[in-house]
């Protein structure tokens, strides 16, 4: 399969951000209260319970790929006829009994209770009253909105309104703020701060407790990974308690460098460890990359995936010495958009089904960056393709072993013994 000769063809529609896109596989995403579940699933210490049909529970007891303990109500006609807040109330004080070491729960509205109006809150003040522990009720029926990017906002909220103004810990002490240890990454950019000075308090909602919210106070910068989200969660805690923060990236070299230099630069840390730290890095990866890069120059990839990956796996893809051909976000934002644009020939936001299937075929890219859903497209048309989020056995794409990683994979996908059994027709437009 030949690309074509593309100068009078348009590729994909030019979509900005935030516009509703064509229905279809493609551009359906999660509900509300799975984007919920997606942030708080992680929190330690808390029970973690949904006040719905069972199926919701099901639904949210697996996040990222790691299992995320959930309890449910299981709510059913009965309940939907004559009201659970009595079923709610039992389940909080049984789930506090077994769980002895929460301390709070996060209780999760579906469609079912979100529907019939269940006054949870009352229940959960009631409960919480008497056993003295925090309970956050998390109102997110999926029908409350088109995405689970509202559900992201929710539960966000919800973790603010547990921070205590605390003193500050009076040394170089960081949050992460929408870092989500995908593959283990958490780890290892917490090893890179450590080599600086830098100790990590608390990674959200990657690496996350009850207690270690409540206490985030006590930093003295959050360090913005990704997201709208995160984002507005950051100013708000600047407002609260006056802690500044700064966006990051440990996703390539260029960024992983930029990054340590400025969080060492605010900190006052010796510049001679953070160069060190650097050079360091930058050699052994560039000793065990340098197999697999020959392989990449020229290459040409595609990125599918949510708005906040498309500039640093752009840039990664860059530095491996691939051309990137487009870039197409999820739940994009005008700023991902201007850091991604100098990196791709085009940059859109949500495609379609069609939309999608028709630039593959007219770009023939040798790889396409995307998510688990829409991987089987670009495989069906004979395309390598490198899935996202990883599974913790590929191990994490943050940090200098992080691109190794990356490498690594790439190298595995565009090599695998399968592309050679397709057979690729040309495109008859």
């Amino acid at each position: 399969m030949e690309p074509l000769l593309l100068q009078q063809l348009e590729i994909l529609p030019q979509r900005p951000c935030g516009l509703i896109t064509e229905p279809g596989s493609m551009s359906q995403r999660s509900c509300v209260y799975f984007g919920a579940r997606y942030v708080l699933g992680p929190v330690r210490e808390a029970v973690h319970l949904v006040h719905g049909a069972i199926g919701c529970a099901h639904y949210g007891k697996m996040v990222r790929g790691t299992p995320a303990p959930v309890w449910s109500t299981d709510m059913v006609e009965k309940d939907v006829i004559f009201g659970a807040g009595e079923k709610l109330r039992k389940a909080l004080l049984e789930a506090f009994s077994l769980a002895s070491d929460a301390r709070g729960a996060f209780v999760y509205l579906t469609c079912v209770s979100g529907l019939i109006g269940e006054d949870v809150t009352s229940v959960a003040q009631e409960v919480s009253k008497k056993t003295g522990r925090g309970i956050k009720v998390v109102s997110c029926p999926g029908f409350s909105a088109p995405s689970q990017s509202k559900g992201h906002f929710l539960a966000y909220q919800a973790l603010f309104e547990l921070i205590r103004p605390m003193p500050p810990a009076g040394r170089p002490l960081v949050n992460l703020i929408g870092e989500y240890n995908v593959g283990g990454e958490t780890a290892v950019i917490k090893d890179l701060l450590k080599k600086i000075g830098v100790e990590v308090h608390v990674s959200l909602t990657g690496e996350a407790s009850w207690s270690q919210v409540e206490s985030m106070s006590q930093a003295g910068l959050n360090l913005l990974f990704c997201g709208t989200t995160a984002e507005d969660f950051c100013r708000k805690m600047k407002e609260a308690f006056g802690i500044p923060y700064m966006k990051v990236s440990f996703y390539g070299l260029k960024s992983i460098a930029a990054s340590l230099r400025k969080i060492g630069a605010f900190f006052g840390l010796p510049e001679e460890r953070v160069e060190e730290v650097i050079a360091r890095g930058e050699q052994i990866t560039l000793e065990k990359i340098f197999p697999w890069r020959r392989e990449f120059v020229g290459k040409r990839a595609v990125i599918v995936l949510g708005a906040h990956r498309l500039g640093p796996q752009g840039k990664m893809l860059r530095e491996l010495g691939f051309e990137v051909e487009f870039a197409a976000s999820i739940f994009g934002r005008r700023e991902d958009h201007h850091e991604a644009q100098p990196l791709a020939g085009m940059v859109t936001d949500n495609p379609g089904d069609e939309e999608l299937e028709r630039a593959l075929w007219l770009l023939c890219p040798d790889i396409v960056l995307t998510n688990a859903r829409e991987q089987w497209r670009p495989i069906k048309l004979g395309i390598p393709v490198l899935s996202f989020p990883q599974p913790k056995e590929r191990g994490p794409y943050a940090g200098y072993v992080g691109l190794v990683n990356f490498a690594r994979d790439l190298y595995r996908c565009l090599k695998a013994p399968v592309w050679k059994l397709l057979r690729k027709e040309p495109l008859s437009i």
